[in-house]
């Protein structure tokens, strides 16, 4: 199957400079691959590497294709990092959250990306996903989007919490001296940068690659209530299945409730009627 991505600029930025057109397209694909390491859970080292399959004037139109797939990569990953990147920005243009599946990191190249658009679909920016020149996934994307993004991670509140999920992608961010790694988190499907202090590396290096841990600390929000990052105090090894609690069941749902009878067989019982 082929993959590409379709984009077109449009509006002023036909006129626009060409160091203003190249930028754009770069942080476009610096968020593919912001994406594909969230979604590889490898951090560092080379991405995927895309090349032009059309390049067109005028509208500032062009279409990419992988060139060479990243070793830690495969194609359905670079298929749905493009169905993630086309998604999140459509979520990006109707409403002020970090769009699903995307880090801190990627919202703020997806508010890079779409700052210098204009406010309306023909002064913005379409982009497409193909896959053998079908369209799968579609966007028209505006200086909405920018705003939202922004407003997405501004950090506004600083709570003391826990999350529960997986730990990937570890490396040692430059910017604050300290490990650093994503936490995949089993309810909202968040994507959360958590960082570690140094009196963490033993249990940072028993909960690695765990299916499961909870991670307790400073967490900080955006004013939707979404975890921008967290600054971990203390991490706990979760068994692999998890365990439902009173707190933790929904609706009335839980899997063994029946004994593994159906549900007529267990109301029957009930009653004493077998």
């Amino acid at each position: 199957m082929r993959i590409e991505l379709a984009l077109k600029l449009r509006g002023p930025h036909a006129g626009m400079d060409a160091q203003d057109s190249l930028r754009t397209l770069q942080t476009m694909l610096s968020l593919l691959r912001e994406l594909e390491v969230t979604e590889t859970a490898r951090p560092g080292g080379e991405g995927t590497r895309w090349a032009f399959h059309e390049l067109r004037l005028g509208s500032v139109a062009c279409v990419l294709e992988p060139l060479r797939i990243a070793e830690h990569s495969t194609y359905d990953v670079v298929e749905r990092v493009v169905r993630t990147a086309v998604s999140g920005l459509h979520e990006a243009e109707s409403s002020a959250r970090i769009p699903t599946g995307w880090t801190f990191r990627a919202a703020n190249l997806g508010r890079r990306v779409a700052r210098s658009l204009g406010a309306s679909p023909d002064v913005g920016m379409s982009v497409e996903v193909r896959a053998d020149g079908v369209a799968l996934r579609s966007a028209e994307v505006t200086q909405r989007a920018a705003l939202h993004l922004d407003a997405a991670t501004k950090a506004r509140f600083r709570t003391f919490g826990s999350r529960r999920g997986r730990l990937s992608g570890l490396e040692e961010d430059k910017q604050h001296h300290r490990p650093r790694a994503l936490l995949r988190t089993e309810v909202g499907g968040e994507v959360i940068p958590v960082y570690f202090g140094d009196d963490l590396d033993p249990e940072l290096r028993r909960a690695w690659r765990r299916d499961r841990v909870e991670v307790t600390g400073e967490i900080t929000e955006n004013a939707q209530g979404q975890s921008v990052r967290m600054r971990a105090a203390e991490i706990e090894l979760l068994p692999t299945e998890p365990l439902l609690s009173d707190e933790d069941l929904r609706a009335g749902f839980w899997p063994d409730m029946t004994g593994g009878r159906d549900a007529v067989d267990y109301v029957e019982a009930l009653r004493g009627e077998k």
